[in-house]
C-alpha cells in the first residue's frame, strides 16, 4: 500500500478474515495512545494480567508501569501482561477494550475486522483482514509516539513495586521487528504468531520519497515474503501507481512469488487448485513445523476433536527437517472441504486440500 494516498499497489486476497495474532498490537497502542491517560500515568498489574501466555514481561500483581513503557512492551517486545494492563487500566475490563478496539477500527476503515483482546492469542470473533491491517498501521504512523516507539530498536522499561519500600526493576526490550537491521528504509513494524494465524506482519519502509505499507497474515516465510514484496513495489512504484492493482500472485515451496493467475477458493493453495481433481480421494494439510513436538501436539488436538490426523516427516531441499499435520483421507471433495471449514471454525487454522495420490509416501510412520 501507498502510505502517502492509500493506493494498494499488490494484492492477495486482502479482504479474506484471519486471525491476526499480535499485529493486534496495533489497535490496542492505538487506543491507548488515544485514551486520557497521560504517558506517564501508572497502571495497576492485576492477578488476571500476570496470568496469561508468553510472550512477556512477567509483570507481578501488585506492580505498576507507566503507560508510556507499557507502550513500549507492547510494541518491542509483543509483551501479552502489557496489553492486558493497559486494556484493564483504561477501558475497567477486557471486554470494554475489545469493544473500543472493534470500534476504533471500524473508524480508520477497517471493516471486516473484530477484536476480542488486546494481545491476538486465538479467539472466536477475533479477526481481520490484510487490508484493514495496514489501514490500521497507516494511521497509526500518523501518531509521533507509536512511530518512534515502533523505530526503536531496543531500550528497557521499569516496573514498580508499590509497598512500604518502593522497588524498581528495569526490564531489557529488543524489537521483533528484523527489518529495522536488514532493510534499508524500514521505519517500523509489528509482528506477531500463533498456531492458528502462523506468522504475520505490518509494517513500512520509506526509500527515494515513497513510503510503502506491508501487511502480511499467515505466512510461512514471513521475513523473505515481506523482503520481496517491499523490494518490488519499490522497484516497480511508477509502473504500478499507474496501473491496475495487481491482485494474483502465485506460491512456491510456499513463498510468495509474483504470478498472473488467482485460485477460486482459500482452501486451496495456490498451485495445488489446479491439481485437486483426484480419483485416490483427498487430505487436508493442517500445518507444517520445524519442531517434531509442536507438529504432535496439533496432531493430539485435532484427533481429540475427532479427526484422522497423523504426521508427515519430509526432508526440505535445504537439508532441513519439517513435520506436516495432515487428516484424512477423504474419499470426496465436498467431505473433504467440510471437514476443513469444521477445522478451521474450531481451531483458527485454515486447511489446504491436497489429492491424496499427489502425497509422496510416509517418510516417517503416522503417529
Amino acid at each position: 500500500m501507498d502510505a502517502t494516498n492509500g493506493q494498494v499497489l499488490y494484492q492477495r486476497e486482502p479482504d479474506l478474515p484471519l486471525p491476526p495474532a499480535s499485529t493486534t498490537k496495533i489497535v490496542t497502542a492505538i487506543v491507548a495512545l488515544e485514551s486520557n491517560r497521560r504517558g506517564t500515568d501508572l497502571l495497576s498489574v492485576t492477578k488476571t494480567a500476570t496470568r496469561v501466555p508468553s510472550s512477556k514481561l512477567f509483570l507481578r500483581p501488585g506492580q505498576a508501569m507507566s503507560v508510556e513503557d507499557l507502550l513500549y512492551g507492547l510494541l518491542l517486545s509483543s509483551a501479552n501482561d502489557a496489553s492486558l494492563v493497559l486494556a484493564e487500566g483504561i477501558a475497567g475490563s477486557v471486554e470494554r477494550f475489545a469493544e473500543m478496539m472493534t470500534r476504533k477500527a471500524r473508524e480508520i476503515g477497517a471493516a471486516n475486522s473484530h477484536f476480542a483482546n488486546p494481545h491476538g492469542l486465538t479467539a472466536p470473533e477475533h479477526y481481520s483482514t490484510a487490508r484493514d491491517m495496514a489501514l490500521i498501521f497507516n494511521y497509526a504512523m500518523k501518531n509521533p509516539t507509536f512511530r518512534e516507539i515502533v523505530q526503536t530498536k531496543a531500550g528497557s522499561v521499569s516496573s514498580i513495586a508499590t509497598g512500604k519500600v518502593q522497588r524498581v526493576r528495569h526490564i531489557q526490550l529488543r524489537n521483533h521487528n528484523r527489518l529495522l537491521w536488514s532493510f534499508e528504509g524500514a521505519i517500523g513494524g509489528k509482528t506477531g504468531y500463533t498456531y492458528a494465524a502462523q506468522k504475520c506482519f505490518v509494517g513500512g519502509v520509506s526509500r527515494n520519497g515513497v513510503t510503502l505499507i506491508v501487511a502480511i497474515l499467515g505466512s510461512r516465510d514471513l521475513w523473505g515474503d515481506a523482503g520481496r514484496l517491499l523490494e518490488y513495489g519499490l522497484r516497480n512504484y511508477e509502473a504500478l501507481k499507474t496501473a491496475p492493482t495487481i491482485a494474483a500472485p502465485s506460491q512456491t515451496d510456499g513463498h510468495v512469488a509474483l504470478g498472473p493467475e488467482k485460485p477460486s477458493s482459500p482452501l486451496f493453495s495456490w498451485e495445488e487448485e489446479r491439481k485437486v481433481q483426484s480419483l485416490s480421494g483427498y487430505l487436508l494439510q493442517i500445518a507444517s513445523f520445524r519442531e517434531r513436538e509442536r507438529a504432535e501436539s496439533l496432531q493430539k488436538w485435532i484427533t481429540e476433536g475427532g479427526y484422522r490426523a497423523f504426521l508427515e516427516k519430509v526432508s526440505l531441499n535445504n537439508g532441513d527437517t519439517t513435520y506436516r499435520v495432515r487428516v484424512g483421507p477423504y474419499a470426496e471433495l465436498v467431505l473433504a472441504q467440510e471437514a476443513a471449514r469444521e477445522i478451521e471454525n474450531k481451531s483458527g487454522f485454515r486447511a489446504i486440500i491436497l489429492p491424496a495420490s499427489a502425497v509422496s509416501p510416509f517418510q516417517d510412520k503416522p503417529s
